[in-house]
This record gives structure tokens, C-alpha cells and sequence, in this order.
């Protein structure tokens, strides 16, 4: 896998799918806002949109950089709020996030927990307490690379006002460098070009090479995303009789020996 660049989501990040699964929940349009930091510590601070722009913090696009709802505005419909988890550990967390509600009908607090300190459960169920302090109407644990399940949940959601608190846990790509899952392959022959893939998850594992795109198998991170957003079924994966609760024990496996 390659190395981290500054402002650019690394190939295989938890935080880009995250991001891919709650927009993709959520959707577009008015009344709807992404905003919050979803970078780390390695790559620097990210809007959330950033982690699918090909071009990282520095390309993104004026209209997709929403900021944080300050309550002097109409509040949204639906926002979706993200934070690295460490924020939610903050001692001063309770009067940080107390203005939560004013951000939307309904708010999504969108907790990215990728560090090795959250390979434990321990420090998962550390993170619902520090929730439960904020007094959220729910405080939810996802996978977000099983992205089927998790865009279900939150879908689930949108028609309950109140803030809900979402717990992504999986473990940052480069805690599996140098022994990353088998990367993904395309048929380009079945190929058709059409973008999707990148323009829905701007991995740079993805390459466009006309007619159609190929994969860099020395940055793939076996993370499977492409797989599941491509419409012709034409990225696959060595993954597919794997179930997501398989898929993230052998991530989490790696990433545990790792340390």
C-alpha cells in the first residue's frame, strides 16, 4: 500500500467508507449538510467530502465544503456531523457537542474510531458511554465497509428527529501496511468506463487506463468498496464467499499482529 500523502484519504480508509455509506444513505439536495473533520492524525484534517475527491482537502470543490450548522440558519434536515473518535474521549466533549440539536431534524454524529487503541472492544464501549453523555436519542456501532447493512441502518434513521450518534470502527489502513488483504482485480474487458467507482469512492488504488480502469495492486488495500458500488459487477474481489463479519475479523486480525 502506499504511503500516506497530506489532505488525500489513504487507499482502504474507514473514513472514506464511511462518508460513501452515509451520503449514499442519506443523499443529496437541499436540506442535507456533511460537514466536520473526517481526517487523522496521519493525513491531516479533512472535510468529509474530501476523503472521496481524487484531489484530497486541497481539490474539493467550494460547494461541497458545508460547514457546521451554528443555528443562525434554518436548520437542516439531515446532518451528518463527523468527528474523530478522540473528540468524543474529550473531557470537555459534553459542552463541545451540546449544541448538537440545533444542527438538524435529525443529526448524524458521525464518530470515526480507526486508531489501534479502538482494536479493543473495551474502547469501543468506551466510546457509547462517552455518547450516552451527550444525551443522544441512540448511539449505534457500524462496520463501514459492510456497506449494505450500515446504509440500511442509517436509512433507517432519517425519519426519527433527534441526534444519533454513529460509532464507525474498523481499523486505519495503515495499521495493515505491508500485509494489507489481496487487492482487488477489473475485467476490463467487461469494463465500461463508466466512472462510478472512482467518482463515488476516489480511491487511488483506481485507475483510469482508456477504454476502462485497472487497479494498482501495490496500493490496494483489499478494502472491497469499488467491489460493492460497481454496477457491472466487473471489480472482483478474492473476498466474495466472505461474510463483512469475516472480512472485519481478518482486518482486524492483521492490524492487531501488526502491533
Amino acid at each position: 500500500m502506499r504511503n500516506a500523502e497530506p489532505g488525500i484519504s489513504c487507499p482502504g480508509c474507514p473514513h472514506r467508507a464511511a462518508y460513501v455509506v452515509v451520503k449514499d444513505a442519506v443523499g443529496r439536495g437541499r436540506g442535507r449538510v456533511f460537514c466536520g473533520n473526517a481526517g487523522c492524525r496521519i493525513v491531516g484534517a479533512m472535510h468529509p467530502a474530501a476523503t472521496t475527491c481524487p484531489g484530497g482537502e486541497q481539490a474539493i470543490l467550494p460547494r461541497y465544503r458545508q460547514a457546521v450548522p451554528d443555528g443562525t440558519a434554518p436548520a437542516a434536515k439531515v446532518c451528518a456531523h463527523f468527528i474523530p473518535a478522540e473528540d468524543l474521549l474529550a473531557a470537555d466533549a459534553p459542552d463541545t457537542f451540546s449544541q448538537l440539536s440545533q444542527e438538524g431534524a435529525c443529526v448524524l454524529l458521525c464518530v470515526l474510531a480507526s486508531s489501534a487503541r479502538f482494536l479493543d472492544s473495551a474502547a469501543i464501549e468506551q466510546l457509547k458511554g462517552c455518547a450516552e453523555r451527550l444525551s443522544v436519542r441512540s448511539a449505534t456501532v457500524l462496520d463501514p465497509f459492510d456497506t449494505l447493512a450500515s446504509t440500511e441502518f442509517i436509512h433507517g434513521l432519517l425519519e426519527a428527529p433527534g441526534v444519533h450518534v454513529l460509532i464507525f470502527a474498523s481499523p486505519c489502513a495503515q495499521l495493515l501496511h505491508g500485509r494489507s488483504p489481496e487487492p482487488v482485480e477489473i475485467d476490463r474487458l467487461g469494463c465500461q468506463g463508466c466512472h462510478r467507482c472512482k467518482q463515488l469512492t476516489g480511491c487511488p488504488a483506481l485507475v483510469f487506463a482508456p477504454p476502462a480502469y485497472t487497479v494498482d495492486a501495490e496500493a490496494c488495500a483489499g478494502c472491497d468498496l469499488c467491489a460493492d458500488y460497481c454496477r457491472t459487477r466487473v471489480i472482483m474481489t478474492p473476498r466474495a464467499r466472505m461474510t463483512p463479519a469475516e472480512r472485519r475479523e481478518a482486518r482486524i486480525r492483521i492490524a492487531q499482529e501488526r502491533r
